[in-house]
């Protein structure tokens, strides 16, 4: 028989059920996606959350609780004067950074944060010392929460060659989809987790974890993505050792978010660096925000594009099957787009499992 979403979840431990109820409760459809955040920050492996306006991806990384044994902060520009105040000196530590809408950062900021943040990832190390300022970061870890709208995310693969190196070596790609979303109060959780160790890896075949990654990254990335995410779950889960259990609850919780991104990637042709089709994959996470469905009309009025343009992008979304049209009866502009009968069914458990 197959295994039912809750009872995958409930195959190892209450603790994931604990986690991410308190979230949904509030911020329904996020308490997944907010799992995958606090991972990031156990397997230290960075992240950019993509989303449509209101999709709930500042939410997500606003509700990634603290882990205790790392310096968190949030920012909403990047100065160095910002960054001598808040960071300084700083030794052997876990850096954890989180942005809730890269949209907000001026070209200068986003410039700085391209000079800054390779460098730490990398080297583990940044020093900037003049008479006003002092920024010595020595042997630390940085782990960064990114969330940001996809024609963004685009433009800065397209203008910027070190965004787009540095988004291929050291960041997982999560498509904010939330069709469970309700109306909510916004309101901080305060959610607080332990200090938490990454498991031992076991005996475990890594292959369908890999194959979330390995058309984000190249294959050696990718295949230390899965066996850190595979570690962190299990550690999260209180286990010394991970197992093939936990590697296949990590693809069965996370491959809806993971996988669209991969499908969606192109390149022109091969003297052209690989691209996003930045257009499918705005129209895609709207869509995904409804339960439903969502008529041709209402997008195109969303978006201040016409029915016409809309139609172009969902042919190629219906091609990629992530998602599929609905005959709305009478005229063309009642035509309704729905999430694929494989996305619906997970959300459809999931939210079952609340």
């Amino acid at each position: 028989m197959k295994t039912t979403f809750r009872n995958e979840v409930k195959l190892l431990d209450d603790r994931i059920l604990d986690f991410i109820s308190p979230i949904d409760k509030t911020y329904r459809g996020l308490g997944i996606p907010t799992l995958y955040g606090a991972l990031s920050i156990l397997a230290n492996r960075s992240v950019f959350f993509i989303g449509t306006r209101a999709s709930g991806k500042s939410r997500t990384i606003k509700s990634v609780p603290e882990v205790k044994d790392t310096f968190e902060q949030s920012w909403d520009s990047f100065t160095l004067q910002g960054l001598a105040m808040r960071v300084g000196k700083r030794a052997n530590q876990h850096l954890v950074w989180k942005i809730d809408e890269f949209g907000t950062f001026s070209k200068y900021h986003r410039r700085l944060f391209l000079d800054v943040v390779p460098k730490i990832i990398s080297e583990g190390e940044y020093t900037h010392i003049t008479r006003s300022l002092t920024i010595i970061i020595q042997n630390c870890k940085l782990t960064l929460l990114i969330a940001l709208q996809p024609i963004l995310y685009s433009q800065l693969c397209r203008t910027e060659n070190r965004w787009e190196a540095m988004a291929t070596d050291r960041f997982s790609r999560f498509v904010l989809l939330n069709p469970l979303r309700s109306k909510t109060t916004d309101i901080d959780l305060n959610i607080k987790l332990d200090a938490l160790t990454p498991a031992k890896l076991g005996n475990v075949n890594l292959k369908k974890v890999v194959s979330l990654y390995k058309h984000q990254l190249s294959m050696r990335r990718a295949e230390l993505f899965a066996r850190d995410y595979v570690k962190a779950m299990a550690g999260f889960l209180g286990e010394l050792k991970a197992t093939q259990k936990h590697a296949d609850l990590f693809y069965n919780l996370f491959w809806v978010y993971i996988q669209p991104f991969n499908q969606l990637q192109y390149a022109k042709d091969l003297e052209k660096p690989i691209e996003i089709q930045a257009g499918m994959l705005k129209l895609f996470s709207k869509i995904g925000c409804y339960n439903n469905g969502v008529t041709k009309q209402d997008l195109a009025d969303t978006f201040k594009v016409t029915p016409r343009n809309i139609e172009k992008y969902a042919s190629g979304l219906i091609a990629y099957k992530l998602i599929k049209k609905v005959s709305g009866g009478g005229r063309g502009h009642h035509t309704k787009y729905r999430v694929s009968p494989k996305i619906e069914k997970f959300f459809k458990e999931y939210d079952g499992s609340l």
